[in-house]
């Protein structure tokens, strides 16, 4: 009789799992572009690489909590149907304004309602960390990026002054002396922001909180530490790295040397923060013999858990099904695009297509044309989206306005110009290559208006499909060499749009 609490839980266990397991595997199933899209992006992107992880991660912290679990019944909860109903809604505005980190959280948020659903909310405060660290899964930070270079650009250039060096900045780039020499030149690209160290930081410092301090404040230090040591580390490994190449006249810390000091430094940085946190780590509490529940599950236990299951399920095909729809619908016709061979005083003259070539994938048709009027050039990009498919992303990850061979100045920035009669905000970023710079003038037009910022561009796209208008939409932008000041620029790129207009109809003519 003893074992009988011990077996009427392990078959209730066993088969709530087995009907979680089911359905998460038909959401997932359901929404596995969505899945793909963030595996893509581990392998594809190496500040994230180190996500392939988590679910290792998340499995490890579930079995440290088996003894809790032991003590507690699944209980299916109708609220968890809630969230998954309000994450499946989210999945669907996530796909029509083309947000992949919507969709992806809303993703993970339905399995997460599904625990909530099946398990009840015993189970779920037990699991509440492992819960909450599944949303790592979905990608995420790159927003910080920019600011992170900005911060590595002023440390660096701060701190080799101090030394006795010349230094003068120009946005991301450094100049040492008189910036002859290539290793006098340095760029604080992506790479060197320190998003890859400051992403992986932080979960470690969450983990560590979490598996080895009981007490907030000491939890609340740790995560605090996690994350300005890599910034610091970052900086340190920065200015470093310049002095290195600086002083042994480029032989040293140029090219792939800058990686892989930077791998070793990070892992040496790795190692004293574990080490420094573990002779700080709390008693770990008591673990105490699992006593299993003897609570007798209620009637109609499993054809309840069933029926939750296939709703969570049902929740989940009529998003699908209703993003389906709208990727259906007809894109409105219209004139290929195209550009005139003369627009006012403006030719259009040959463009060998290698000089500067954005990149926006998936576009259903582009456009790059060069115009000269006496002895200046200014190129015209242009990308359409016809939303016929999920194939492309106006506004996604990827997607890229200097293309290669060109590196960025710095952050975008505002700027103003009349665009078939009306003044528009566009935004412009500043490119270079080592003898040469450009600045690149660019919006977006979506749904019959003009817009520059990115997210403004994804609430419109979402607008747009929710209720059916004008689906077409595409990005203009205007690259010009920047050998002037930026009124003259501007002025010279505003002559142009003013000759081509109406170019916001994306060569609609």
């Amino acid at each position: 009789m003893s074992a009988d609490p011990m077996l009427r839980s392990w078959s209730r266990w066993r088969y709530t799992v087995a009907v979680f397991a089911v359905s998460a595997a038909a959401l997932i199933a359901l929404f596995w572009r969505t899945a793909l899209s963030m595996e893509a992006t581990w392998r594809g992107n190496d500040s994230y690489q180190h996500t392939y992880l988590v679910p290792l991660i998340l499995a490890y912290l579930v079995w440290e909590d088996r003894d809790r679990l032991a003590r507690v019944m699944p209980r299916a909860d109708w609220r968890g149907l809630a969230v998954v109903l309000l994450a499946a809604l989210g999945w669907v505005l996530g796909a029509a304004g083309q947000v992949q980190v919507v969709q992806q959280v809303a993703l993970i948020g339905m399995v997460q309602g599904l625990v909530l659903a099946l398990f009840g909310w015993p189970v779920v405060r037990v699991l509440l960390f492992p819960l909450m660290f599944m949303l790592f899964l979905a990608p995420m930070g790159d927003f910080l990026v920019p600011t992170l270079q900005r911060w590595t650009a002023d440390v660096v250039v701060w701190f080799v002054e101090l030394t006795g060096v010349a230094t003068t900045t120009d946005g991301f780039m450094i100049t040492l002396q008189d910036g002859i020499q290539p290793w006098h030149r340095f760029q604080v690209a992506r790479e060197c922001s320190g998003i890859r160290y400051l992403t992986a930081m932080f979960q470690i410092g969450l983990l560590t909180a979490y598996l080895l301090y009981r007490s907030w404040p000491r939890r609340v230090a740790a995560v605090l530490v996690a994350v300005a040591v890599p910034i610091v580390a970052n900086w340190v490994r920065a200015v470093g790295i310049v002095l290195i190449a600086y002083h042994t006249e480029g032989r040293r810390g140029m090219d792939v040397d800058h990686i892989i000091y930077g791998f070793w430094f990070f892992l040496f940085v790795l190692a004293v923060y574990i080490g420094i946190c573990w002779l700080f780590a709390e008693p770990p509490p008591q673990r105490r013999p699992a006593v299993f529940s003897a609570e007798t599950a209620p009637a109609g236990f499993r054809r309840k858990l069933a029926v939750i299951g296939a709703l969570a399920v049902l929740a989940g095909v009529l998003a699908a099904y209703s993003s389906n729809i709208r990727l259906a619908g007809t894109a409105p016709a219209g004139a290929v695009l195209s550009a005139p061979p003369q627009a006012g005083d403006w030719r259009r003259t040959a463009y060998m297509g290698l000089d500067w070539r954005p990149v926006f994938a998936g576009a259903d048709e582009e456009l790059l044309a060069r115009y000269s009027k006496g002895g200046t050039a200014i190129d015209v990009y242009m990308a359409r989206y016809l939303q016929k498919t999920a194939a492309g992303e106006l506004v996604g990850y990827g997607n890229d306005l200097a293309g290669s061979g060109w590196d960025s100045l710095g952050e975008r920035r505002k700027a103003t110009l009349e665009v078939d009669g009306e003044p528009v905000t566009v935004r412009y970023v500043r490119l270079a290559q080592p003898d040469r710079k450009r600045v690149v003038f660019y919006w977006y037009r979506v749904g019959g208006g003009n817009v520059s910022s990115d997210v403004m561009a994804k609430i419109e796209t979402t607008k747009v499909r929710l209720f059916y208008k004008d689906s077409m939409s595409g990005v203009i932008a205007i690259a010009i060499d920047e050998d002037a000041d930026m009124a003259t620029l501007t002025a010279q790129v505003q002559n142009l749009v003013t000759a081509l207009s109406p170019v916001s109809l994306l060569g609609d003519r």
